[in-house]
Parts: C-alpha cells; structure tokens; sequence
C-alpha cells in the first residue's frame, strides 16, 4: 500500500518529527511505500501542494500527525482537499488528548504510541480484515464510533525499528534550527534514550497520558546503551554528525546507566550535545558523568520563580535552593546553560514575575526562552482555567506560544503580559533590568495611592 505521511509544522522549524520517522519505519517494515507531505518546506499554497501530492502519489492511507497547535490548519487542509476514499488515520499528541475532536475528520485515531498499533492496521488493512477492534484507537466506521481500550506500553524499547530519517528532507539535518547552538555544526541528529517522563506538570499533558495507560505496563523506560550507540551509528554514516540533540524530557536518572553512556559513548562517537533535564535532577554526580560523556548545553526549566506558584499552581516541589544549584552545577563543568520561563498564568502577579526575574539573576542561565501559557487540553490547568472562566475552549489555538495570551485577561493584563516576557527573556541587559525596576516600582506606587485614597475616606 502507499502511505503519505503528514507533517503540518505551522512553525517550520527545521528539524525532523521523530515520531513520524518511527511509524515510517513500521510501514516500510511491512514492505509499503512510503512519502511525505512536510509543511516546512512549503512556504506558501500549501493547499494546492498538498492537492498536487495527493494526485502524484496517490496514496491509500494519509497518516498525519498532529500536535495541538497544529489541528487548526490540519483541520482546514483537510477540509479544503477531496482526499477521497484515503483512509485517514491521526496520531500524536493533540489525537491524545482530544481524540473525540479529531475523529470528526478521521477514519482512525490511534492514541499513545502508534508502533504496535500502526503496524496491527496495517496487517488488517493489507490482508483484507475489520479494522473495528484494533486495541489503542477510535475507529469509525458507517456512521459509528469505536472507542477501543489502550494497547499496552512497549515493554522494550530496544525491540523497535530504527527510525527512518530519510522519510524527511535532508534539510531537517543539515539546516535544522538546533545547528545554532553549537558553533560549526553542519550536521544535527535527534534521538531519544527514553519514554515517559516520571514528573506530573500541571502544564502538561505527560500526566494525562500516563493515566490512559494505568495498568498497561511500566511508564518510564530506557533504551539501552547499546540500541541508543547503533541508532546514532546508523544516522552518521548516512548523514555525517556534528552535534545531537535528544528529545527526552529527562535524561539524568540513572547513574550506572549514565556512566556505561559516557564510556562508550565518548569513545565511540564523542560529538557534543544539547540535552532536557529537571533541577533536581541536576546532581554533582550526574551533572559530572554527562559532562565527560560530551554534554555541551542543558536546557533546565525555571517556569516560574514564585514558590508558591511553582509548588501549588504547576505542581513542581524542588525549591528555589535547587534550581539555582542546578545551573551553578552546570557552569561547574561547562555546559552552557538555557533556562524556561512561563508567564500569563492563573494567579500570577506582578509580585510573582518579579520573583521569576530574580531568581534568573541569582541562577544565571546563560540564555532563557519566555513563552506564555497555554492551556493544553487534557491538563490539570485547562481544567482549572475552564472552571474559573478564564479560558474559551471554542477559539482557535494559536500555532505560537510567544505572540500573547488566549486567557479572558484584559487587555492591559495581556499587554502587561507580553511585556514580562521580553524582560524575562532579555533578562541580562541592564536596560531591562532598569525597565523591570520601573515597572515594579510604578505597581507599588498604585497600590501607594490606593491606600492613600482609602485613608483619607476614613
């Protein structure tokens, strides 16, 4: 059969969509063809190039995966294009967490990881079988909707495929966005050691997930040294290798694990990194063993210096003392820091940014990325912010987290908003430091003269 994969990235950042790579895999495992139509190389008439595509390639199965901020052009293109008889099949995040949404313009919406239940369609498909009790998707079929139980956790993660980079253009390697942080860098690969991160973030969806798979095997698992040493082996001698970048939201979990890791890793392809991790995970010894393996930057997240925020509202418990430590830890051995940021949060203050801004003055990441909160759906805070009334579900999500907030903020607050995001980011220029100061010291004054106004009522 022939499979057009699907790759709505409305940010067209260069880089390759590793999940798309590993059910490529799958399907050319199975002795299927297999294309791509990839947004980011498409700057304009996406519509009439994904017509064209369908036309030339003809394909029996469209496979599109989709991220939250991406269902809303997904949703158009598919609209805007008579695909047919083409049994439509999403996966990814955003068909996850809102699958009932997505089967309004899906034939199949596969749930959680895709390898094994991909591959299941497929044999169905191929050998003529009803697809209505594939385990881990929604199906529908004449006017119904299937909704099948979760298939279980990959067990081992060694026993899959590896993935098929050449499904995108080389230009995702030889171009891609994270070649900036390291100095010539021509070539970047992205890998992943491990799935399911162990943190519960109010914020994200990982929490979400994890309770879909409650009693469907262990969440946490890693590849093993020497799976994760032939992947990078096979892309380098298709591609060459300058600099990786893994994708796991943790990395620094287990140390018999990391120092295997760094002794094969250095001797054996030893080209810098940049890598995820959590403060508190961010120990001497941990931090040590990355660093001798080739660790070059580490991206650490701050979202919010507020304790009370941080604890009660995003559900993060490492106190104020970690976070500085991590990043002192870092600049021990020479990773360059990058630091996350969050503003537009429900119950954030003037008072609680201010808190954010100097606690990365006491940290001193050498680079910080400032988004603005989003509700994503199947979060504890999209839940909260629903209840409260501060959040329209019906609007269209926006494809930036960087352009303002989608809460019902006023307008002030929203203008208010985007300007602490430029302070947070800018965080080391002195005239920001003197803008924030401005700024806090005219909040005081307001509150100033409040109590001014009401003590002279009385």
């Amino acid at each position: 059969m022939k499979i057009l994969f699907v790759y709505p990235n409305v940010t067209r950042q260069k880089s390759p969509q590793l999940g798309i790579c590993m059910i490529a895999a799958i399907a050319r495992q199975l002795g299927h063809e297999c294309d791509i139509f990839d947004l980011t190389t498409i700057p304009k008439d996406e519509v009439l190039v994904f017509k064209s595509k369908i036309d030339s390639f003809s394909p029996d199965i469209l496979a599109v995966s989709c991220r939250s901020n991406e269902w809303l052009f997904i949703n158009h293109l598919l609209k805007s294009v008579n695909v047919g008889n083409i049994l439509k099949v999403f996966g990814g995040s955003h068909a996850t967490v809102a699958p009932e949404e997505v089967i309004e313009i899906a034939d199949v919406v596969v749930m959680g990881e895709g390898e094994e239940t991909f591959s299941e369609l497929l044999n169905k498909i191929e050998s003529g079988e009803d697809i209505i009790n594939v385990a881990g998707c929604w199906i529908k079929q004449n006017g119904r909707i299937i909704k099948n139980e979760m298939r279980k956790l990959v067990p081992n993660l060694d026993t899959l495929p590896f993935p098929y980079w050449a499904i995108f253009d080389d230009i995702h390697y030889s171009d891609s966005y994270i070649k900036n942080l390291f100095n010539g860098a021509e070539v970047v690969g992205t890998f992943e050691i491990s799935r399911g991160c162990p943190y519960s973030c109010t914020y994200c969806t990982n929490d979400y997930v994890r309770t879909l798979y409650k009693g469907k095997g262990k969440w946490r698992r890693e590849k093993s040294v020497e799976r994760v040493m032939q992947e990078i082996k096979q892309f380098r001698d298709e591609y060459g290798l300058d600099y990786i970048y893994w994708i796991d939201e943790v990395m620094l979990t287990k140390v018999d694990w990391l120092e295997k890791f760094r002794d094969v890793y250095s001797s054996e392809v030893g080209v810098p990194f940049v890598f995820m991790e959590r403060p508190e995970n961010m120990t001497d010894e941990k931090v040590r063993i990355i660093s001798q393996a080739g660790a070059h930057r580490v991206s650490i997240g701050i979202e919010s210096g507020d304790d009370n925020m941080r604890r009660n509202i995003l559900n993060r418990h490492h106190s104020r003392e970690t976070i500085v430590s991590a990043f002192q830890t870092a600049h021990k051995y020479n990773i360059i820091t990058h630091a996350f940021s969050m503003v537009g949060f429900p119950g954030e203050d003037r008072k609680s940014i201010n808190e954010t801004y100097k606690l990365l003055k006491e940290a001193k990441p050498d680079t910080v990325q400032t988004t603005i909160f989003y509700p994503l759906k199947g979060t504890h805070l999209f839940k909260k912010v629903i209840d409260e009334e501060l959040f329209t579900p019906d609007l269209p999500m926006p494809n930036s987290y960087y352009k303002g907030s989608f809460l019902n903020f006023s307008k002030s607050r929203k203008k208010e908003i985007l300007r602490y995001q430029f302070l947070l980011t800018n965080y080391k220029s002195k005239t920001v430091y003197f803008l924030v100061m401005i700024h806090f010291n005219i909040f005081l004054m307001v509150v100033l003269n409040k109590i001014i106004k009401r003590l002279k009522r009385i």
